[in-house]
């Protein structure tokens, strides 16, 4: 279990330490628990089946409320899953390519901070390359 804290920084293990030695001498991961039959944790780990229940449902609660699906009992953080369409474009920012058109096809032109990769005619790629690099300096 040493990869629950890295999957789930904020968990709180304190509530299962009783459990955590025994999943982790057996090899069970953080996945395990979120795959895997309960009633087959139990037996591989020889815990009581009611406490891996206990334990699986709410590790998966905590990464539900981790990713922004589900509504915790904690505060909401925001999240990439959470936002519509219109929240990710309004946070878009981009730089032109000084082409009107090209700029319309990619959304308002070309994404900063991401990798882009535009291909085309050799020479039209290495225009686009030139403005990219001319704009970030």
């Amino acid at each position: 279990m040493t990869d629950l804290t890295a999957v789930l920084p904020g968990f709180p293990t304190h509530q299962y330490v009783r459990l955590l030695p025994s999943l982790e001498k057996n090899l069970v991961t953080t996945a395990d628990l979120l795959t895997l039959d309960c009633v087959e944790i139990a037996k591989r780990a020889q815990l009581p089946l009611l406490d891996v229940k206990r334990l699986c449902n709410a590790i998966l609660e905590a990464l539900q409320e981790y990713l922004g699906i589900s509504e915790g009992k904690g505060v909401q953080q925001s999240s990439l899953l959470r936002k519509t369409g219109k929240d990710i474009l309004s946070s878009w920012r981009t730089i032109s390519t000084l082409d009107e058109d090209l700029d319309h096809a990619l959304g308002g032109g070309i994404p900063t901070g991401y990798i882009t990769e535009i291909t085309g005619e050799r020479h039209a790629s290495f225009l686009l390359y030139f403005i990219v690099t001319d704009n970030l300096l």
